[in-house]
């Protein structure tokens, strides 16, 4: 499948806004949107080894494109506007967040050589890491609470990186498995538009995945170039080819997504309904029972879950996975219910759990009697 360049969409580049190790970004006439050019530009560890892969700029234009539009599909909100021409493309101007999202369904990498474990064996759960993009520093690992702390975000920003970043892997794993790819792990950027929303930004690629062949194990993206392992070119070609090649399977993975979000959705809005519905017929002043449950996020790391998992296998009970283990906080207390709720409200976002690591679910009932 080739893709499909917007000729008749008319826009002229001024100037240079900013140039990368593989983009530049030009300005145009309309402040909302910017044109991205791709570069066959390579570079690996922090930029200190260069090289060119010849037709790369191309095929991630093309790759990017496709996968931000599949994710769009499913109700994604990205920066791309259109496909100008086999290396560049149209996007709305955005604030890129200067926070790095790493996705790790695998060991792999960095991941694998930092913790001594083999390439390959499966996360559960998936790991997702932060970074501050800054490259004189290396671009350093951060947890929630640094990144909150240094400003970089606020908690609520964060919560949506990392939903709108579950999301995208929860689309894209089976997206490229039915392309015959494992996606072993992968790196993502937001930006805030000027309505102030968060969008995914930058681009896909080989250049930002780890994609290794389902059945060979092969790698077929930058992990080539880094490692020296030749072929670089024909496996950029080669993932293009899957990626731009149309499935069945794609529609059938949007569908069950917008299925799925839809049935979240009015699965909170009936319980807000409900909510209402029981505080109109409730204003006088009596005792509540409140139960404040309290779960680490699952972007932190949860020892104690890992460890009662770990026991829970060594008991026999291999299909059980994804232990997490949180706290419950109950207690009475008086009031009318709309006063109640607010300091219940309250207590559990200030005293009773850690909003930057921690989600926090409150439940009220008149107490008996």
């Amino acid at each position: 499948m080739a893709p499909c360049y917007h000729l008749a969409v008319s826009v002229k580049r001024t100037e240079l806004l900013y140039e990368g190790k593989a983009k530049k970004v030009y300005a145009t006439a309309d402040p909302e949107l910017h044109v991205i050019e791709y570069k066959d530009d390579a570079t690996a560890f922090n930029a200190q080894k260069r090289g060119t892969i010849a037709g790369k700029g191309e095929v991630n234009a093309a790759v990017a494109t496709r996968i931000f539009e599949f994710l769009a599909e499913a109700g994604v909100p990205t920066h791309l506007e259109a496909l100008l021409s086999p290396r560049e493309q149209l996007v709305k101007a955005v604030r890129i967040v200067p926070l790095e999202v790493v996705v790790r369904n695998r060991a792999a990498g960095s991941f694998a050589k930092r913790y001594g474990v083999p390439e390959g064996g499966e996360l559960s759960p998936v790991v997702v890491e932060w970074c501050l993009k800054d490259d004189a520093l290396g671009d350093p690992m951060l947890n929630d609470s640094a990144a909150v702390a240094l400003g970089i975000v606020t908690p609520e920003e964060l919560e949506t990186l990392f939903e709108l970043t579950a999301e995208v892997n929860d689309l894209l794993k089976p997206f490229f498995a039915a392309r015959g790819l494992d996606l072993v792990d992968f790196k993502l950027e937001f930006g805030v538009d000027s309505d102030g929303d968060i969008v995914l930004a930058d681009e896909i690629s080989p250049d930002t995945c780890r994609l290794w062949d389902s059945s060979t194990g092969d790698k077929l993206d930058k992990d080539r170039f880094r490692r020296d392992l030749g072929g670089v070119e024909e496996a950029y070609q080669e993932v293009r080819r899957r990626v731009l090649t149309p499935m069945a399977q794609d529609a059938a993975i949007v569908a069950d997504h917008v299925a799925e979000r839809r049935s979240w959705e009015l699965g909170e809005h009936h319980h807000e309904h409900q909510h209402h519905h029981d505080h109109a017929h409730d204003h006088d002043a009596r005792t509540y029972n409140a139960v404040v449950d309290v779960m680490l996020r699952r972007s932190i790391l949860d020892p104690q879950g890992r460890a009662v998992e770990a026991t829970v296998h060594r008991l026999g009970h291999g299909n059980v996975q994804g232990v997490r283990v949180g706290k419950r906080i109950t207690f009475a207390v008086e009031g009318e219910r709309a006063a109640v709720e607010a300091q219940v409200a309250a207590l559990a976002a200030d005293l009773l759990s850690n909003p930057v690591m921690e989600d926090v679910q409150v439940e009220l009932e008149p107490a008996e009697g």
